[in-house]
């Protein structure tokens, strides 16, 4: 799936590759996150929310916003659900109560990120991380839906989700699941069009410009947010 991430915002290559007005990147204050982890209620304490920037289309053109990382339904009142809700499924968000809302209503919004992780079944021992992004390094987006649940105190949270996959044959290997990942060019449909439209641009993703290398088993303690995680195992 997608559990964990990583992204280190950079307000130049963020403005050209998303079409966002820097004084919003300035004004959120972005920190960079080695390894970013999803708020989980059955992994945390119940209300420990992990807020993670999104990028979202409204007024006929594109904000950063920030947003906790699993969504939370309108119906659980602003509190993390029982169940994992960081990835959902893009052959089937749009009939699971979860998820359909959003996908019916064309919530859907792009999360930076400079790579991800996945844990690799090993013959024997434990798992072995890796490393996933773009073979150029740059900075690319996930294809995430968004909610806004309202608590009883009538605080609007809002909350999103990142969709997956199947795997692309570079991630094969490695884990039979990945996120979806949204081309440049295809930005405005996946935010803009119609859920037919965005549903298209659920494929896996090129394997020709991306590129993995394992990594330490540091990254495994989600605790740990240091960029030493990005370093290739053995190094």
């Amino acid at each position: 799936m997608c559990g964990r991430y990583n992204v280190i915002p950079d307000a130049e290559a963020w403005v050209t590759a998303f079409d966002i007005l820097r004084e919003e990147f300035d004004s959120l204050d972005l920190q960079a996150s080695y390894n970013t982890s999803p708020a989980d209620k059955r992994k945390t304490q119940p209300d420990v929310l992990r807020w993670v920037p999104i990028i979202r289309q409204r007024d006929a053109r594109r904000h950063l916003d920030l947003a906790v990382w699993s969504l939370i339904p309108k119906w659980t009142k602003g509190h993390l659900p029982d169940w994992s809700t960081a990835n959902a499924k893009s052959e089937t968000a749009y009939k699971l109560a979860t998820f359909r809302g959003p996908w019916k209503h064309n919530q859907r919004c792009l999360i930076p990120a400079n790579g991800f992780y996945e844990w690799q079944k090993q013959t024997t021992g434990p798992k072995q991380p890796w490393h996933i992004g773009m073979r150029d390094q740059k900075v690319f987006a996930f294809g995430g839906l968004w909610e806004v649940s309202v608590t009883e105190e009538g605080e609007a949270v809002e909350s999103c989700t990142i969709l997956t996959t199947q795997p692309n044959e570079l991630m094969k290997p490695i884990h039979n699941r990945m996120p979806v990942i949204i081309a440049q060019a295809s930005y405005q449909q996946w935010l803009a069009g119609d859920p037919d439209q965005a549903q298209e641009l659920c494929q896996p993703f090129k394997a020709e410009q991306m590129a993995a290398y394992p990594i330490s088993r540091r990254v495994n303690n989600p605790g740990f947010n240091d960029p030493v995680v990005l370093e290739r195992a053995g190094d």
